[in-house]
Formats: structure tokens, sequence, C-alpha cells
């Protein structure tokens, strides 16, 4: 029965409306998720209520990731672990097309695509994770092997999506395991993406400066919370939303 529910969270069941909450019914609903990851088995249609609801969550991952930040940088200006960000080498454009567009795109299909539980879904985020590691192997194999790993995780990236569009109207099924492990896939894979962005700055110096992706890792739950409630689509704006803010106050501030 659980099974065939969590079948209807991305098929061609018609589009449901946003449930009635107030902000503080849809704060609670996502502190509640993120405590307890749950799937959800219903589609909704873009509508001003979901609007409202996007901008209440993520009001609230703002305010979370401020206190979490706000402790952080207090323990470290005494302790001083924090490391320092790695100074970008692409122009304000370049940065913003990533940032706004790339990032928010492909990190949320790899990271948050697969939480349908479809099975096309699924194998997409394996390949999508094998490319990463490709990609970020690169990062630190010698000169000769950067181009080869790079290309490998291109190649890889595009054979997973080649894939998903062959068979994403065919393996719809969700794996009773997928249902049965939700909360732990979500937040392992949060995790993950947290790590991820450690790129963003200079080698730790001490086991505390991992802290520095604790935004990320807000953000990740939040982003998880977005994609089941509301949708992949809405989980890539509120992603690009945070990018979008996070860089006018690095500019700006």
């Amino acid at each position: 029965m659980l099974e065939g529910r969590a079948r209807a969270l991305f098929s061609s069941e018609p589009l449901v409306s946003v449930p009635a909450r107030s902000p503080w019914g849809w704060a609670m609903d996502a502190l509640r998720f993120i405590a307890r990851p749950t799937p959800v088995f219903t589609r909704h249609a873009w509508s001003a209520a979901l609007v409202a609801a996007l901008v209440t969550i993520f009001a609230l991952d703002l305010a979370v990731d401020w206190l979490a930040i706000l402790l952080i940088e207090e323990a470290d200006s005494t302790l001083g672990f924090l490391p320092t960000p790695v100074e970008g080498e692409g122009s304000l454009a370049q940065e913003a097309f990533f940032a706004l567009l790339v990032a928010p795109l492909l990190e949320e299909a790899v990271y948050r695509g697969w939480m349908s539980g479809r099975v096309a879904a699924l194998r997409f985020a394996l390949f999508g994770f094998a490319a990463e590691i490709c990609f970020f192997a690169s990062l630190w194999a010698r000169p000769q092997w950067e181009p080869i790993l790079a290309g490998a995780g291109v190649v890889i990236a595009l054979l997973g999506f080649i894939v998903w569009l062959q068979t994403r109207e065919r393996d719809v099924a969700v794996p009773a395991w997928f249902t049965r492990h939700f909360a732990a896939l979500v937040w392992v894979s949060t995790v993950v993406f947290a790590l991820i962005h450690l790129g963003n700055y200079e080698a730790l110096t001490h086991p505390l400066g991992v802290l520095v992706v604790t935004p990320q890792l807000i953000g990740g739950l939040f982003l998880a919370y977005v994609r089941t409630r509301l949708g992949l689509r809405a989980a890539i704006a509120h992603h690009a939303a945070y990018n979008a803010l996070a860089m006018a106050l690095e500019e700006w501030g």
C-alpha cells in the first residue's frame, strides 16, 4: 500500500492544490521534516499559495542559517578554526552564471532529483554521483590526468541523462527499500552535498573547520523539504535565490 502511494510522487496523476497552511504551519512542517524526513505522494501546480509557501520556507532557512553562522563565528573569533574562502578566478558574470543557473540545476538534479523514488531517477543519481567523483578527482590529480578525469565526468553525466530520457516513462516503480530508508538517504545525501562545498575554501587546518559548510548542511535539508513538498522546480528556485542573496551580500556587503 505504501509503495503504491509512493509511486504517485512524480507520476502522471493530476496536479493538485498546495495544502492550505499558515506560515507557522509550513515552518513547523519543515522542521518536522528535518528531524525525520518523510516522502510525500502528491504533485502541485505553480500558484500563489505555492510561492507563499516557498517564501516562508526560504525565510526560515535564512533565519536558521543566520543563527548558526552567528554562533560559529563567535566561536571562531576565539579559536580561529574557519578556513579562508578560495578567491574566484572568473568574472562576476561567469560566477553569476554558475551560481544562479548551473549549480541550482545540476545540484538539485543530482542531490534532490532522486527523491521521487522512481527507479529512473535513482539510476540518474548514480550516474550523477559517479560524474561528480570524476570531477573532484580531477582537481587533485596530476596535470596529465586532469582532462581525462574531467572528460570522463562529462561523458558519464551525458550518458546518465540519455539513459534517464529513455527510461523515465518506463521505470516509474518505487522500490520498497526507498520508502523504508528515505530519512537516512536524505541525511546522508545532504551531508555529502555540504561536504562538497569544502572545495570553496582553503585546506582545513582544524577539525572544527568543517563547520564552515554548516549553511550548506542546513540549506540542503530545507531544499530536500521543498523538493518533496513543493517540487523540483521550486527547489531549483530556492537554491538560485539563496545563491543570488549570498552573491549580493558578498559583492555589496
